[in-house]
């Protein structure tokens, strides 16, 4: 692994190393997964990929890999894909122009990094890692430069565990499945409710409505309290505004040996369900009844 200054403000860019598998075209479909050791004296505070450190100030997320179409690498470099980041950790402006870095991984079609800090100038380092037309993302960020530099080794200790492997793929969806699942499905979900201080630990769970909206086309949204549908119409509801303005409650779904497979954005592991029956459908032990 490789550490390397990026200018004055001596922060660094994580070099990863990564190796991807191809599969034959005849052979069964497989999807790249990214596999890594999560950082030291690092917690996840909630769902997702996301680790934030406990002694200091900075975070790392890992966005697995999702498709994508276009010129991945003008994209990057036009848009940083911000909006394939959490709003909770999306930059609201950039501080100054990037640092970018094309770098040679072995396996890996394409790697891009950006060194950059935002308009409240808090550094940050974006790894975009590409297989094949799909792309996942490692983001790290530090609240100010010494949490940065205190964040380093312990992302160089990430990064050194990281690697790409291949998994089987789920079966494609197909139109009969597609309208045996599709439509909007409410239940009763606990909800975790922060105090008004916000203080770890100190929140409390109380059920809310929840809802899942699956579209005829394999994509789906879940949320609290509502969700929205234009008219009842599925085919009216932004799905790609959804996933820009929240992708961790958006991702895919198909049917693969008779159960439901749904992917999230940010979710390293699919959630399996059994596909509904008459009208409702049970995730993550919630009833959830078509509308």
């Amino acid at each position: 692994m490789e550490r390397r200054r990026t200018g004055r403000s001596s922060r660094y860019v994580v070099v990863l190393s990564l190796t991807f598998w191809a599969t034959n075209a005849m052979a069964q479909a497989t999807l790249p997964v990214l596999r890594y050791t999560p950082p030291p004296n690092a917690f996840r505070p909630g769902a997702g990929e996301d680790y934030s450190f406990r002694d200091f100030n900075a975070s790392v997320q890992v966005y697995p890999f999702r498709p994508f179409s276009g010129d991945i690498q003008q994209l990057f470099r036009a848009t940083l894909l911000r909006d394939w980041i959490d709003p909770m950790h999306r930059e609201e402006n950039v501080g100054g122009p990037p640092t970018f870095r094309t770098i040679d991984v072995p396996g890996a079609q394409l790697v891009l990094t950006a060194s950059f800090v935002d308009s409240l100038a808090k550094p940050h380092m974006r790894m975009v890692v590409v297989a094949g037309q799909r792309a996942a993302i490692v983001d790290a960020s530090a609240g100010a430069e010494q949490s940065w530099q205190r964040a380093i080794p312990a992302l160089n200790a990430m990064a050194a565990t990281l690697r790409v492997e291949a998994a089987r793929g789920p079966a494609p969806l197909t139109s009969a499945a597609a309208r045996a699942v599709a439509g909007l499905y409410m239940g009763m979900k606990p909800k975790y409710m922060a105090t008004l201080y916000n203080v770890t630990g100190s929140g409390y769970y109380t059920n809310a409505l929840h809802y899942y909206l699956f579209s005829a086309d394999g994509r789906v949204r879940r949320a609290y309290d509502n969700l929205d549908v234009p008219g009842g119409d599925i085919s009216r509801f932004d799905f790609d505004a959804a996933e820009r303005n929240d992708p961790g409650n958006s991702g895919r779904y198909t049917v693969d040996d008779g159960k439901l497979v749904i992917q999230m954005g940010q979710e390293p592991d699919p959630i399996i369900a059994a596909v509904p029956k008459d009208g409702a459908v049970t995730i993550s032990n919630v009833l959830y009844k078509r509308q």
